[in-house]
């Protein structure tokens, strides 16, 4: 059996990235903040005969992460796939950003992903095999979104880094790839936590380019995300 991570795992797409990698016979680790959160989500995951098992650390704590894999791999072995899918989706204004409040936000949206991508990095290139995933929001990497101008900070720079290490890791036989949801995910809409999580597994499988992105055509993305993060 291959092994999942999932860095900022929830009950939402982080739960249904379990399950669907759990159904590709996967064992699945689990890191968020909250160890009671995670084993909540296990027992869910083993009604479903999926083996998991949760870890958790603070993403903007270096060691804690460092720590939570060096037990993974205690548990699981080795690391096949990396998905890290942790954000902080705050509706802040441009002139309400401070240096302090972009830190603090850029630390879970940028510096947290590479921090765990660097966790796998070094055993991948020795085995020239491996995958690395990020979650990005499309609406915000691209454009301007003044509403959510952290978010956009963040994944702008998370997809930059995305991109060059897909460009940097592509010949040596690892796969880097950023799904790009370009809307709030939703229960019962196109963009349901289980939609977006088939379209990482298919990501996964055909490994044929570092970014997608997930959109509803009948709806104008930019438009829902305002809607939702200003009332």
């Amino acid at each position: 059996m291959s092994t999942l991570v999932i860095v900022g795992a929830g009950p939402g797409l982080g739960l249904s990235l379990a399950e669907k990698f759990g159904n590709k016979d996967f064992k699945v680790a689990l890191i968020a903040r909250k160890q009671d959160k995670l084993d909540d989500y296990v027992v869910s995951l083993s009604k479903k005969n999926i083996k998991a098992a949760g870890f958790a650390a603070d993403v903007t704590n270096e060691q804690q992460l460092a720590d939570a894999f060096v037990k993974i791999r205690e548990a699981f072995g080795q690391i096949d796939v990396l998905i890290y899918n942790a954000a902080v989706i705050a509706p802040v204004s441009a002139t309400e950003t401070t240096a302090e409040l972009a830190n603090q936000h850029l630390q879970v949206n940028i510096i947290g992903g590479i921090a765990s991508a660097q966790q796998v990095i070094p055993e991948m290139l020795e085995r020239q095999q491996g995958t690395i995933m990020f979650t990005s929001g499309g609406a915000t990497e691209l454009t301007a979104t003044p509403f959510l101008t952290t978010l956009s900070i963040g994944k702008s720079g998370l997809r930059s880094y995305a991109h060059c290490l897909h460009e940097e890791l592509a010949e040596k036989g690892i796969y880097v790839g950023m799904l790009s949801i370009a809307g709030v995910i939703e229960e019962g809409t196109y963009l349901s936590a289980d939609n977006i999580a088939s379209e990482y597994v298919d990501m996964y499988e055909k490994r044929d380019t570092v970014e997608r992105f997930f959109i509803d055509e009948a709806e104008d993305s930019a438009a829902v995300l305002k809607d939702t993060y200003t009332k």
